[in-house]
């Protein structure tokens, strides 16, 4: 079965008021909204996709929450997340704290969801369990 997709470019662009985004990235939020939604009970087409209008914009939404997110954090794997802090002298980039010495305990993958999509799919139902966001 051919990878489904839950939102166009259209659809990002509306979303967002004006920002574009490619093809590439509506695919990989989309990857993103299925595995989250895994668990999920909805009606769905034959191709997949919801029928219910509702629960087809919830996907639609939280897969643009997930693209203008990533175009938000310039980090659409996570991995950026990761780095830590980065000190030159006595300035330190990427820390949380007065000295910049906080790590970070998310993991990439936790570090790359949006807190938005995930509470669009909670607010639809689409969501079995809590997604940590911290």
């Amino acid at each position: 079965m051919a990878q489904r997709v839950y939102a166009t470019t259209t659809d990002y662009t509306t979303f967002t008021d004006g920002d574009t985004t490619t093809d590439a990235l509506l695919r990989r939020a989309s990857v993103v909204v299925e595995g989250l939604t895994r668990l999920a009970v909805y009606d769905v087409d034959v191709d997949g996709m919801p029928t219910d209008p509702d629960i087809d914009q919830a996907f639609t939404d939280a897969t643009c929450a997930q693209v203008a997110y990533w175009a938000d954090t310039d980090d659409v794997t996570g991995a950026e997340s990761q780095a830590g802090p980065t000190k030159i002298g006595s300035v330190s980039f990427g820390g949380s704290g007065a000295s910049g010495g906080a790590t970070n305990t998310k993991s990439a993958a936790a570090s790359r969801l949006a807190p938005e999509a995930a509470e669009i799919l909670a607010n639809a139902g689409l969501l079995l369990s809590a997604v940590s966001h911290t």
